[in-house]
């Protein structure tokens, strides 16, 4: 069976539903209907734009913190990946391509990418589909610069001799045995929950305001301050900007869309989606679909963060 074909449990009940098979049909659905119909059993995609832009980044920023690096990249990837809108969604935003899709962490197991990435296509289990194009700039582009760099490679190097050699294959590192996975530390962000409460009452141009007030308030003098405070602090600063500026990417695609939109009724929302994503997550929001937009934006550029799930 292939990953297209297995459905969450959310909507194996909208299946059951549209069918009318057991679950009851809640008038005012169509829309997640038509949504959830228009990637319903298609072959997932590899989109490369979100490991592109932050080995992009990356390589600009040799040396410098750590911390810093990583915001950079993320605001790099902010400023020029694709963002998209597909028909019927109120709510908008999201880490890769249109449909199914898959993303690439580079920095966890990109030393490994480029023998991997011409199989995902021909495999039987959980098969994706990626493009010639895309497939080269992993394989001449992306894959290269981690050789060395990678999460992966850290922890095999940091495990004791037995414990490596019951997690992989003690002659070749890249195949894992499976007795002890190390899933848990690939997803770290599993393992905390965003602050989205705090998100929807300050907004981040609140969040920057405070961050920019505690850097003003750091010891000049003091190395802690100087090494650990000051670039996380500035790394806060770099973020919320970067999301802010995705989401009004956001906001001018909508309003776009809008302006040749033929249907009032989806021209009237592609004009509303326009206004929310101006305002938020900048500011703190005002009405509940504000509110949930703000969450989402959230939640999908931690996605890009950060793998999950």
């Amino acid at each position: 069976m292939e990953c297209c074909e297995v459905l969450s449990p959310q909507e194996a009940r909208l299946q059951e539903e549209m069918a009318g098979q057991g679950a009851k049909y809640e008038k005012g659905r169509e829309r997640v209907f038509r949504i959830m119909k228009s990637f319903q059993m298609l072959r997932p995609k590899i989109d490369v734009e979100r490991a592109k832009y932050f080995t992009d980044s990356m390589k600009q920023t040799e040396g410098q913190h750590l911390t810093l690096r990583w915001a950079k990249a993320l605001k790099h990837i902010a400023e020029n990946m694709t963002v998209y809108i597909d028909d019927h969604q109120l709510l908008v935003g999201r880490s890769g391509h249109q449909g199914r899709y898959g993303i690439l962490y580079p920095e966890l197991d990109g030393d490994f990418l480029d023998l991997a990435i011409e199989q995902l296509s021909e495999r039987v289990q959980s098969p994706f589909d990626i493009t010639a194009e895309d497939a080269r700039v992993v394989i001449d582009e992306i894959a290269p610069f981690w050789k060395g760099k990678t999460f992966h490679e850290a922890l095999a190097d940091a495990l004791p001799e037995e414990t490596l050699r019951h997690t992989y294959d003690p002659k070749n590192v890249l195949i894992s045995r499976f007795i002890v996975n190390e899933t848990a530390s690939f997803r770290s962000s599993i393992q905390w929950v965003h602050d989205y409460e705090k998100v929807l009452k300050k907004g981040f141009k609140g969040i920057r305001k405070e961050a920019e007030e505690r850097l003003q308030a750091l010891d000049p003098f003091s190395p802690v301050d100087n090494v650990e405070k000051k670039p996380f602090l500035e790394a806060i600063v770099t973020v919320c900007d970067a999301i802010v500026l995705w989401a009004k990417r956001h906001a001018r695609l909508a309003a776009k869309m809008a302006a040749k939109e033929k249907d009032p009724q989806r021209k009237m929302e592609l004009t509303e989606i326009a206004r929310i994503c101006k305002r938020v997550p900048e500011h703190p929001a005002a009405t509940f679909h504000e509110a949930m937009q703000s969450q989402w934006f959230v939640q999908m550029f931690s996605r890009i963060e950060q793998k999950t799930g």
